[in-house]
């Protein structure tokens, strides 16, 4: 997830770590806590695939610093994450699902449109799979578990709409 991410963020906006720490902050705050341990190895991986590139310069204080910036490759990598993606973990799926949803404003109305349905098809069959765990008879639920489910289920739902 961080690298669809920092790629989003490169391809509006060329920044060294600091400044995407920053970014991810202030763009991302509902949704995700950025960190120099997540973005650097993040960063080198989209580099080593020729998405990120960076110039090196010296700071004001004589420190080497590094500006990195999206190339060809990385705005098409970022589509096609958006479009690819699935979910690996039902815990994180809700989350995710906002942060592509927060991200898609890159895609152009013909791959917005394959993203809306790929996302909708995911959120669907979770929202499925957590109405026949609420309706499962033989899993004992009390009235928190079952209203937390609820709660989950409603958040599902509304993200569903706004898609």
């Amino acid at each position: 997830m961080f690298e669809i991410v920092i790629l989003y963020i490169l391809n509006k906006y060329d920044a060294t770590i600091y400044r995407i720490s920053k970014i991810i902050d202030e763009l991302f705050f509902a949704f995700l806590k950025s960190s120099t341990g997540t973005i650097n190895p993040a960063l080198k991986r989209l580099e080593k695939i020729g998405c990120v590139e960076y110039i090196e310069k010296m700071t004001d204080g004589g420190l080497l610093s590094k500006t990195y910036s999206i190339t060809k490759e990385g705005k098409k990598h970022l589509s096609e994450l958006l479009l690819a993606f699935e979910s690996k973990n039902p815990y994180h799926i809700i989350n995710e699902a906002k942060i592509l949803m927060y991200c898609s404003d890159i895609l152009n109305i013909t791959e917005y449109t394959e993203f809306k349905n790929n996302l909708l098809n995911i959120l669907e069959l979770h929202k499925i799979k957590l109405e026949k765990g609420l309706k499962n008879e033989y899993i004992k639920l009390n009235e928190l578990q079952k209203r937390t489910v609820e709660i989950t289920l409603e958040e599902l739902e509304g993200l569903i709409k706004a898609l």
